[in-house]
């Protein structure tokens, strides 16, 4: 009966234990491919489709276009709250869509709202909603569910810059690596993700005010 009862525990603790897919997803451990792209989580940013995407985290996003204040206009697909491994997240994906797409589906938009930064977001068209599958994912956010400590942070490694936007919170760029992270010792902490060829890209669109998307 204790030998029974030994190799229950032995099964439960093995099935508890992190496997080596699990431990290698960690928003930490990121590798440059032959083609550029920065893999994160198993995922080529960059060179990736919205469409693998979408096979890789097994959910269908929620796509719109957006305007900002100043009229620039781009592709937001949220995929909401997603596991990869043992961690949790939101994960929103920037499309590479060209300037004649981005304003047809702006004029042809049947609806528009205002976000929280100020933002106009529109509807896009049946047409476009089909074309956008196609496109590739030149940025990934990841917004841990749960916060990071500093020790977590080193992980990293040391950023070539910081930009401090405010007491608590600070930008830590490692453009080598494609990688940009909010650092907030009074909030939560944002990931992202580019191609190092598109870091310049990255750090003139990183967002001087910080507004996380809502719980879902």
């Amino acid at each position: 009966m204790k030998y029974f009862f030994f190799i229950v525990i032995v099964i439960l603790l093995t099935a508890c234990e992190p496997t080596e897919k699990d431990t290698k997803n960690l928003p930490w451990k990121t590798s440059i491919t032959k083609s550029g792209a920065t893999e994160v989580f198993g995922l080529a940013i960059g060179e990736i489709t919205l469409k693998e995407l979408s096979i890789g985290l097994k959910k269908i996003a929620q796509s719109a276009l957006f305007e900002t204040p100043n009229g620039e206009l781009n592709i937001e697909s949220y995929f909401g709250k997603t596991t990869i491994g043992l961690l949790e997240g939101r994960i929103i994906a920037d499309l590479d869509a060209s300037d004649d797409f981005l304003k047809t589906e702006k004029n042809h938009a049947k609806k528009r709202d205002s976000t929280p930064n100020n933002n106009w977001k529109y509807q896009l068209s049946t047409e476009g909603e089909a074309e956008i599958v196609n496109m590739k994912v030149w940025r990934l956010v990841y917004i841990p569910v749960a916060e990071y400590k500093e020790k977590q942070i080193k992980f990293f490694g040391e950023p070539n810059e910081i930009i401090n936007i405010t007491k608590t919170a600070q930008y830590r760029l490692f453009p080598n690596k494609g990688i940009a992270l909010l650092w907030d010792t009074d909030g939560g902490e944002i990931f992202y993700y580019v191609a190092p060829k598109d870091f310049a890209r990255l750090k003139a669109s990183l967002p001087m005010k910080i507004v996380r998307p809502k719980e879902d």
